[in-house]
């Protein structure tokens, strides 16, 4: 039976996925605000420049698409008032081996994790606010994402995929997702440990 793109993204970095959100734990209660400090920099120094190597990859008719979807600057603007530094993201650490996005499908299917991310925000975000006595859309921005827009945002992500990637690179989509998936657990593993937290 051949599943459709969204299928098998869905269906096999499942267990992946699962292990990066739970290492994370991202709805946890007992959370300083200096280790929330340090994801925020964990995740900016791997969006930042996961961002800037899928724009040089994107092809031309899809470059709008993604421009529209970047969201290291709301982590550098999270950054700038959680610290009261302005300058604070281009201190940041960033990562140098980012997963290969060298066709069609390996672009989808790294996007798919970093898009994919924005779903669980609708629930990160009131939590991190509540936690940390923020106002909405000011220090938990890069989880707020596309706010009321996410469901359609998300759609059109889905359908942009599945009419861009042929079947023959679906593997390659899901290997590049898993890389991903992968990659972020590792970063941001090392963030955490750095920051005193468990992973």
């Amino acid at each position: 039976m051949q599943y459709d793109l969204l299928s098998r993204l869905k269906n096999e970095t499942a267990e992946c996925h699962a292990r990066l959100e739970n290492a994370l734990d991202l709805m946890r209660l007992d959370w300083p605000r200096e280790s929330y400090v340090a994801l925020l920099e964990g995740f900016y120094g791997y969006v930042a420049p996961w961002e800037d190597a899928a724009a040089a990859s994107m092809p031309a008719h899809l470059c709008d698409f993604f421009e529209g979807r970047r969201k290291a600057s709301l982590l550098a603007s999270d950054l700038a008032l959680l610290t009261g530094d302005n300058n604070r993201a281009n201190s940041v650490t960033k990562i140098e081996l980012l997963p290969s996005m060298d066709s069609i499908g390996r672009m989808f299917g790294s996007m798919y994790v970093m898009e994919g991310s924005s779903l669980g925000g609708r629930f990160i975000a009131p939590h991190v606010a509540t936690l940390f006595g923020l106002r909405s859309g000011f220090g938990n921005a890069y989880f707020e994402g596309y706010g009321l827009r996410t469901g359609s945002m998300w759609n059109a992500f889905r359908e942009t995929a599945s009419a861009n990637v042929p079947p023959e690179q679906y593997d390659e989509a899901v290997n590049a997702a898993i890389v991903t998936f992968d990659g972020l657990h590792v970063w941001l593993g090392e963030v955490r440990t750095q920051s005193g937290a468990t992973a």
